[in-house]
């Protein structure tokens, strides 16, 4: 019996020591807590920068988890601990930590697979831009692929912070939805129903132009080929064409800076949105801001021209119309031409010539004439330009027209 006595104690000890539950969820709410028993240890600062895996401040079970992004049928599996490294920024949030992500190119790179698979299921798109059910139509026509947008990451990253902040320690299921994809057309063409026609048209030379002017005219222009623009839409030029940086491709070639005529960043851009404003025009939409340029240019009449220059000057125009117009732009031959596309039955026999009377040696008037069915019902004075003699400079000055 003696024998007996120590194990009997042991025995004893551990069911004494072991508590009585009343049901089950007493049971399992005690076995929960035996699993969280980690928490996180107060912040040394009000702040503190580290990385995710530290597990002094964040729960070190997230590394066991995984992130699961699925999109019509397909999935991508990561697991956290691919995160493990990324800089976090702690703050004390009551009892909690708050955590955010300092540097989201891990999230980056994990979506840019993901779009790197999307981009191989290449398929031919018929997309309709405008179709009113009677024969009138825009169709984006080519081969297209998805892409996964920036944003995505940005949410994961919420995410994976709110989880954090409230100890949700789990697995994460994300949905791509159409909001975080984009479309990317591989080549692009627009096709548009036969009721759209030619209704302003201009063209400019520029054969006199050295290869960065050229260049220059071309990459911008080829920004506004194909652009639809939707019933009361304003168009930026400026913003169309882009920053005029060697990144956007763009070249040194002659500007007009600080009242001379010098060398800077993509000029020649301004012979596309001043060949624009007479095509605009000519095709009855609403001009909202043109400026002249500071001195005259040779590729237009004086009244003619209008100038942009980033963050001062541009050149911009919005559609009246109940439909979306198109513009065309060419540069065959070093010509530019700018065309617009209006439906027929929106002109209604309406069409439009802009054109300048000049008044002096550097001024000059500028007038819209309106025709129905080709005769004459109105003239409109528009504004009259003045010009500064032109001075020549060699040296590179800053941001002016271009």
């Amino acid at each position: 019996m003696k024998r007996f006595l120590p194990a009997l104690f042991t025995l004893l000890f551990f069911f004494l020591s072991v508590p009585l539950w009343t049901d089950a969820a007493q049971k399992g709410a005690f076995f929960s807590q035996q699993q969280t028993a980690w928490a996180p240890q107060p912040l040394p600062a009000a702040s503190l920068d580290t990385v995710f895996n530290d597990p002094l401040y964040i729960n070190p079970a997230y590394l066991t988890k995984k992130v699961t992004v699925s999109y019509q049928g397909q999935t991508w599996v990561t697991g956290m601990d691919a995160f493990a490294a990324i800089p976090v920024h702690l703050t004390a949030s009551g009892n909690r930590i708050a955590c955010t992500f300092s540097d989201q190119a891990v999230f980056c790179a994990f979506f840019s697979a993901i779009s790197a698979q999307l981009a191989a299921s290449t398929s031919q798109i018929n997309f309709p831009i405008y179709d009113n059910g009677a024969g009138s139509y825009l169709y984006s026509v080519g081969p297209s692929h998805l892409e996964v947008k920036p944003e995505a990451a940005q949410v994961l990253a919420a995410i994976l912070e709110q989880n954090i902040l409230s100890g949700s320690c789990a697995d994460i299921e994300m949905e791509l939805t159409e909001a975080l994809l984009v479309r990317v057309y591989d080549e692009k063409t627009l096709l548009m129903s036969p009721d759209y026609v030619l209704a302003g048209e201009c063209s400019t030379s520029f054969r006199t132009s050295g290869s960065n002017r050229s260049t220059n005219i071309s990459v911008g222009a080829s920004r506004l080929n194909g652009l639809v623009i939707l019933p009361g839409q304003t168009v930026s030029v400026s913003d169309t064409l882009l920053p005029r940086t060697r990144e956007n491709g763009y070249l040194p070639a002659g500007v007009y800076a600080n009242g001379v005529h010098t060398t800077g960043m993509g000029g020649g851009v301004c012979q596309i949105s001043s060949t624009a404003y007479s095509a605009v025009m000519n095709a009855g939409l609403t001009v909202v801001e043109r400026h002249p340029h500071s001195m005259p240019v040779a590729y237009l009449s004086k009244g003619l021209d209008a100038a942009i220059a980033s963050g001062s000057k541009d050149f911009r125009f919005r559609n009246d119309y109940a439909v979306p117009v198109v513009m065309m732009t060419d540069t065959a031959n070093k010509t530019l031409t700018v065309r617009v596309y209006v439906p027929d039955g929106e002109l209604n026999g309406r069409s439009w010539k802009l054109w300048a009377k000049q008044t002096g040696s550097l001024s000059a008037d500028t007038y819209l004439t309106s025709y129905l069915n080709g005769q004459e019902i109105e003239t409109a004075f528009l504004g009259t330009s003045r010009y500064r003699p032109l001075v020549e400079e060699n040296a590179v000055e800053g941001n002016d027209e271009r």
